[in-house]
Formats: structure tokens, C-alpha cells, sequence
């Protein structure tokens, strides 16, 4: 039997990402929403997985429902914000603890079985203090909580892996939810092309710091050649000028200069 898993969805960076070029769609009469390809049938799989327990993580707050309806699927509980009485209630349990993260300890604080929370940016919002932050070590120190960051690193940008549910995750995902019956759905829907096999998004949280890194040397090298280019450039010019000098002193205040300028580069 599958064991009972509560999973909290965000919306925007998730499902909902907006795109340029990209026509907003109609969610409902008075929103629009830019959905993910594959959003619709995400959501009715998830809907129609007994053991998935559903809840909303967003800033949509009770608005998230019309992507049920959009969807077609049943009204799934709103998780965030919190209510005045609850919030009260749940910075008593969880001092430490704010935002999105103090709304997933409070609504999961009876919960004995499997935790999935998918969000954008755990591993950007790592900051000291910061309520992602404390997600990331209240993960790490739980082993029933697993964390989905659907922002690609650095790495992964290069190579064209956009934002939110994509063909980079979706096969992730679909372990963490213990999604197999309709698997081939999702992967036809959403896995459009293949990662190749140095993709890093199976860990939780991917620090980008050698990215950084590279991307700091790269741009000192491309500006390293492009001083040895203007120097060759300064030298081809100087012996054009050359043929040309009919006075010598001339010609060796010119090569004086070009040394000089050499030197301060």
C-alpha cells in the first residue's frame, strides 16, 4: 500500500510562469495565469491519486481554487495565509519559524507519514535568518520532508531549463509522489526532451557557488584576450605606419609609445 503523502504546491514558478512571447491564458473569468505545458493533467493526476493529500502553497492565498476549476478538479485546502487565530497559535509552537514555512509546520504538525513540498527558490532564498533558509535545515534534519526546487541552477539555465515544472524534474517529482499509474501521462505532456546525464537536480539544494565562480574566471579571461587583442591590433596598425615614416626619430618615438602602452596594460 502507498504510504499518505501531504503535499504543499506553490503556484507561480511552479505551474504558473510567465514567459516572453507567451500568450496569458484564461484561468477564470477575472484571472490569467501563464500555465506550464502539462499543467492541467498534473493537477488531475495528482487529484485523482488517493494517497496525495493537496494542499496550496501560494501567494494566490484562497484564489488559488480557480485553478481547480480551470483544472477540473475538487477544491483542494488553502494552506497560506494563515488565519489571525492560527498564526497566533502557530508562532507559540514554532517560535523560529515565518511566512510559507511557519504555514507548512502548522498545517503538518499532526503529520506522522511522508511530507513533498514544491516550491521556487529554496535554494536562492539560503540566506541566514531567511524562512526558506529554515525550510532547507528543517528538511535536512527530518527525513520524512523532501523539498522540489523548480528554479534550474546556473548550470541548467545555460543549457535552456526554464522555471517551474519542467522535463528536467517532472521524473523527480513523480517518485517523490509515488506517481506510477499515470506516469507516461506527465512524461508526455511535460518531458518534451531528455537531460543530459550530468544533470544535478536530483540533490534537495544546489548551491551555485562554483558556478559563480566560473562564470567570474570566464569573464576575466574574455577580458584579458580582449587587451591582447587590442595590443595586436596597436602593433599591426604601427608597422603599417612604418612604411609610410620618412623621418626615423619618428618612427622610434612611435615604437617608445606603443611600449609604453604596452606596459600599462
Amino acid at each position: 500500500m502507498t504510504e499518505a503523502i501531504l503535499l504543499f504546491l506553490d503556484i507561480n514558478g511552479v505551474i504558473d510562469v510567465e514567459e516572453d512571447g507567451k500568450t496569458p491564458e484564461q484561468i477564470s473569468k477575472h484571472e490569467t495565469g501563464y500555465p506550464v505545458p502539462g499543467t492541467k493533467e498534473f493537477l488531475q493526476v495528482i487529484d485523482n491519486c488517493p494517497w496525495i493529500h493537496p494542499m496550496w502553497i501560494s501567494s494566490w492565498e484562497l484564489q488559488s481554487h480557480v485553478w481547480n476549476n480551470w483544472s477540473k478538479t475538487r477544491f483542494w485546502p488553502v494552506a497560506y495565509s494563515l488565519k489571525e487565530t492560527e498564526k497566533k497559535q502557530a508562532i507559540k509552537l514554532f517560535p523560529d519559524a515565518s511566512d510559507k514555512y511557519l504555514a507548512v509546520r502548522w498545517h503538518s504538525r499532526d503529520w506522522q507519514h511522508r511530507i513533498v513540498w514544491i516550491e521556487d527558490g529554496f535554494w536562492l532564498s539560503m540566506g541566514a535568518g531567511s524562512s526558506m533558509g529554515a525550510a532547507v535545515k528543517w528538511a535536512e534534519s527530518n527525513s520524512i520532508v523532501q523539498l522540489i526546487d523548480t528554479v534550474p541552477t546556473v548550470q541548467q539555465h545555460r543549457q535552456g531549463y526554464k522555471k517551474g515544472i519542467r522535463h528536467w524534474n517532472i521524473e523527480r517529482i513523480c517518485d517523490a509522489l509515488d506517481i506510477q499509474e499515470n506516469r507516461e501521462i506527465l512524461l508526455n505532456q511535460i518531458k518534451f526532451l531528455i537531460p543530459d546525464s550530468t544533470d544535478i537536480s536530483s540533490q534537495n539544494i544546489i548551491p551555485c557557488i562554483e558556478e559563480n565562480q566560473k562564470i567570474i574566471s570566464n569573464q576575466i579571461n574574455i577580458s584579458t584576450a580582449h587587451s591582447v587583442e587590442s595590443l595586436n591590433q596597436q602593433i599591426i596598425h604601427s608597422n603599417k605606419d612604418i612604411k609610410k615614416l620618412q623621418n626615423p626619430t619618428s618612427f622610434l618615438l612611435k615604437i617608445r609609445n606603443l611600449f609604453k602602452f604596452s606596459n600599462h596594460t
